[in-house]
């Protein structure tokens, strides 16, 4: 049973640190990619396979699994190769606490790439376009609510954009100091913890915040090192449908 179908999002830093471990377990995959500007993840047909209505959500022969981490775990797991989760049972904790941060570090940046990002892409067309289209995946009254709020510019408003910010750099400080001296955030090698944090640090200059070596070297090396290495630089895109 090696059949793997990932429903996917190339923009989305999740599905991209599946897309790493599937590249560094040597697997291959096809990608479903979603048109998350439709909200297709909410579509009826997407909630049956993944109840939280997000991606990536990973096929695995008559196995269905959703949420990034439990699907690298599984994938590392089942398939051979080397391997992404440390076998020291305090190496392994500080991993998956570092995926635990990353988990907080998402909340905080989601609203901001839907004020800054998302919102700018949708209003290039009018918000009754948008909806119409919108409500071909899902015709829930919340959802269509998300999406009049995204169009409108009232995801945040300048204060806590501001709030979000400071935490967000706070972030990149606390990574800084774990970097210090290290090539890796765990152990002498490359394992989940990078596969995890890679992606959403890396999309910080999305949302407008640098990652600059004045105020963060440890966090800038790392970053610049991992962006060479193949499995990152490959990952940027979802595999053939």
């Amino acid at each position: 049973m090696t059949d793997l179908l990932l429903y996917d999002h190339p923009h989305s830093p999740c599905a991209r640190r599946v897309r790493i471990a599937l590249l560094e377990k040597g697997l291959a995959w096809r990608s479903r990619v979603l048109d998350l500007t439709r909200m297709e993840q909410k579509a009826p047909w997407y909630l049956a396979l993944n109840p939280n209505g997000i991606v990536p959500t990973l096929v695995h022969g008559e196995r269905v699994l959703w949420e990034s981490n439990v699907i690298t775990e599984y994938l590392d797991d089942v398939f051979p190769g080397e391997k992404l989760y440390p076998a020291d049972p305090w190496q392994r904790a500080q991993a998956k606490m570092w995926q635990a941060f990353e988990l907080e570090m998402a909340k905080e940046f989601r609203p901001l790439m839907y004020h800054r990002v998302i919102g700018p892409v949708d209003r290039a067309r009018s918000k009754e376009e948008l909806l119409a289209d919108v409500a071909k995946s899902t015709v829930d009254a919340a959802h269509l609510a998300w999406v009049r709020r995204v169009w409108d510019g009232a995801v945040v408003d300048d204060a806590e954009a501001a709030r979000l910010d400071a935490l967000l750099m706070g972030r990149l400080d606390r990574l800084d100091a774990q970097l210090a001296g290290r090539a890796f955030l765990v152990g002498d090698r490359f394992t989940i913890a990078d596969v995890s944090v890679l992606p959403r640090v890396a999309m910080y200059p999305w949302i407008g915040l640098p990652v600059d070596a004045a105020r963060h070297p440890n966090v800038r090396r790392w970053l610049d090192a991992n962006e060479r290495r193949p499995s990152f630089a490959r990952s940027l895109e979802p595999a053939p449908s």
